[in-house]
């Protein structure tokens, strides 16, 4: 038997050379395929970089990934078309668009406030102690919201001393005190021998009462500025009077002599008076010489040789153990006191008592309302009470400690938000939404010793 090679010798010779062809054309085909990939075909590719520089290659979309810089950089191809995006950690992004090219870049991102958002939780702030000086009108009002607070963020503590409008004016323009108090803001002057820019927040809307201790009158009694002006000028001294009993038909006023109380410190009451008064009566004007209000009692309405009364506990105790006295006082205090407070007129010509209700009616006047433009006395409207004001809180815009700009911002939040519901109960009306808002945008100025923002919105 003879051997298949043997037998048939062009056979295995044609085998031998199918097998060499076959090996030639898969190489040329596996050159064709790396020279294609070195000049970039029409498959796309997929090359990842980490540290090194090694790359794997395949015929997915390309990526390349950068992240000793924490950026990354995507390149894919589809239909001819190329889209690049780069972004930063927390970056947002700008994008181009050219032909089929769209480009996306990073922009540098904004570094977050130490504070954070002011609206967000503002009784969770770093621990403090600080320290308030100023207005005794606003003291019951704070006795109980910053006891409050204290309650809901217990790090934070406030000891509030009510010596008076003119000591918290001092007291910010000296820097010691965390914050000053005044019910009336301070004037271009008083900025300007401070120790940097103040920031003037309101934090309450309240009254002026003009209460009187006088035999047999329970209340009822109704008073306008011409009158009061006679009054403290010494030239009505009696309770019954023509120019009163006019005023007050059929009340038996008796024929007792009237004690005129005034504040001897510098106040926010005394200020809205003098307002009303100079609004009012030309008799008073004249008089006092002055066309502006004081926040010192005129000498004009003091009697010779009296002293007047320190802060409005001092004018309150004097209406309350005088008979025939008549004072100008925080209508907290004279809700305290239980007293019977005059009914003013109003610029609209009624006569109104002072309330929480009437308060809030003269503050919904307060369009455009800012520390320069913050007068409500002798508003207009039927229900307004004439003798309204807010109440300020001084800050340093630019804070030395950090963590206490956070605590003054979050506290101050909450006062002029959530604290307002406890206002109603003290004689006091809540802020009107200008007014927090007022509040909160300045609040928003608060800055790091080098002057970086606190807050974020």
């Amino acid at each position: 038997m003879h051997s298949t090679s043997d037998t048939n010798p062009s056979i295995e010779g044609w085998d031998r050379r199918r097998v060499r062809a076959t090996i030639r054309i898969a190489a040329i085909i596996v050159a064709g395929g790396l020279v294609a990939a070195a000049c970039g075909s029409s498959t796309p590719s997929a090359s990842k970089k980490t540290a090194g520089t090694h790359t794997n290659q395949s015929t997915n979309p390309t990526t390349t990934e950068k992240t000793a810089a924490s950026t990354t950089t995507t390149t894919t191809a589809t239909g001819g078309s190329t889209t690049t995006t780069t972004t930063g950690s927390g970056s947002s992004t700008a994008t181009t668009t050219k032909g089929n090219t769209t480009t996306t870049t990073a922009k540098p991102s904004t570094p977050s406030t130490p504070g954070g958002s002011l609206s967000a939780n503002p009784t969770s702030s770093p621990s403090a102690s600080l320290t308030g000086i100023g207005a005794s009108s606003i003291q019951p009002f704070y006795g109980r919201v910053l006891f409050q607070y204290n309650k809901l963020n217990p790090g934070v503590s406030v000891n509030f001393t009510g010596s008076g409008s003119g000591p918290g004016v001092t007291a910010i323009e000296q820097n010691t005190a965390s914050f000053g108090q005044s019910e009336v803001p301070m004037t271009s002057a008083q900025l300007a021998a401070s120790k940097g820019p103040v920031l003037q927040v309101p934090v309450d809307l309240g009254g002026v009462a003009v209460s009187y201790h006088v035999n047999g009158v329970s209340g009822g009694l109704k008073l306008d500025g011409p009158t009061l002006a006679q009054i403290y000028l010494r030239k009505i001294t009696n309770w019954n009077d023509p120019a009163i009993q006019s005023l007050n038909p059929g009340v038996n006023l008796p024929n007792e002599n009237i004690i005129p109380v005034f504040r001897s410190d510098t106040s926010g009451p005394g200020y809205d008076l003098d307002q009303y008064l100079i609004d009012t009566s030309t008799t008073w004007t004249g008089a006092i010489g002055a066309s502006s209000p004081s926040t010192t009692w005129p000498t004009a309405g003091r009697a010779t040789g009296d002293s007047g009364q320190d802060l409005n506990a001092g004018v309150a105790g004097y209406i309350q153990e005088t008979e025939g006295a008549i004072g100008y006082v925080e209508y907290s205090f004279a809700l305290e006191a239980n007293f019977t407070n005059a009914a003013l007129l109003t610029k609209s010509n009624t006569y109104v008592t002072p309330s929480v209700s009437t308060f809030a009616a003269a503050g919904a006047t307060a369009t455009g309302l800012s520390s320069t433009n913050f007068n409500i006395i002798w508003a207009a409207g039927s229900q307004a009470y004439p003798l309204a004001n807010f109440s300020w809180a001084l800050l340093y815009q630019k804070q030395s400690s950090t963590n206490t700009a956070i605590v003054l911002g979050k506290l101050f939040q909450w006062v002029t938000t959530a604290g307002q519901s406890y206002s109603a109960g003290l004689g006091y009306a809540p802020l009107p939404s200008n007014a927090v808002s007022l509040a909160h945008s300045t609040l928003l100025g608060l800055q790091t010793s080098t002057g970086s923002p606190i807050f974020t919105n």
